[in-house]
């Protein structure tokens, strides 16, 4: 169910490169015999590409932990809920059908006995009165259970449909929080691309940026739920 949640960006397209510091404002070289001076490059990653698994940020926000985990379990109970009631109408309707076919073989044995003259016409009678009142009980049953069905039906639809609308919702919530991240992350433009883990086959792990989408997305959720 979790992959229901799951966005699947085939490219987040960001821009630029790492910002730098420096300690202090004098030149490389003040003089012939000093030093250079060291530049610190606050980027987790070199280069200008660098990918996401959004998979790992969804499952280990808060937004998931608070409005996902629920969901997912509400999923599961419709799902069982749906699986039983499901099993519920065809048993019912395998034990009509077992007391259908057994009448048509109480019907048989009776003209058989009949034919034989083994039974008078007037028990004769009264067992296929008896036949025609238990036939008339199972297609009404039948009739019930086929009304209650499509009514049953009804009610899992309007459930399931219920339940994909709160997938969406929470999946809408999880794509602004992770475009507003991205955004606020590479507002100095120091990413030229963005991609997603799954579009990637091979890649350096220093170029994976996802615990810091995660943080800025965990802190954006907070922050629209105060």
């Amino acid at each position: 169910m979790k992959r229901g949640f799951f966005c699947a960006f085939a490219a987040l397209s960001m821009l630029a490169s790492c910002n730098t510091n420096t300690e202090g404002e004098q030149p490389a070289t003040e003089a012939q015999g000093e030093a250079t001076e060291v530049r610190t490059v606050e980027c987790v990653a070199s280069g200008d590409v660098v990918y996401v698994d959004l998979d790992y940020i969804m499952a280990s926000s808060k937004l998931f932990a608070s409005e996902g985990r629920a969901l997912e379990e509400k999923v599961q109970t419709f799902q069982q809920k749906m699986v039983t009631m499901q099993e519920g109408w065809a048993k019912k309707e395998q034990g009509l059908a077992a007391e259908y076919n057994k009448l048509q073989d109480d019907a048989a044995k009776l003209q058989e006995e009949y034919g034989k003259g083994l039974i008078t016409t007037l028990n004769a009678q009264q067992k296929q009165e008896e036949l025609q009142r238990k036939g008339e009980s199972i297609q009404s049953r039948m009739t019930a259970l086929q009304s209650s069905v499509q009514s049953e039906s009804a009610a899992l639809q309007t459930e399931e449909q219920q339940l994909a609308e709160e997938q969406m919702v929470v999946m809408n919530k999880f794509q602004d929080l992770t475009r507003r991240a991205f955004e606020q992350i590479n507002a100095d433009k120091r990413y030229k691309m963005v991609v997603n883990a799954v579009s990637v086959v091979d890649a350096d792990p220093t170029l994976n940026i996802s615990d810091i989408v995660l943080k800025v997305v965990d802190e954006l959720y907070e922050a629209d739920n105060k």
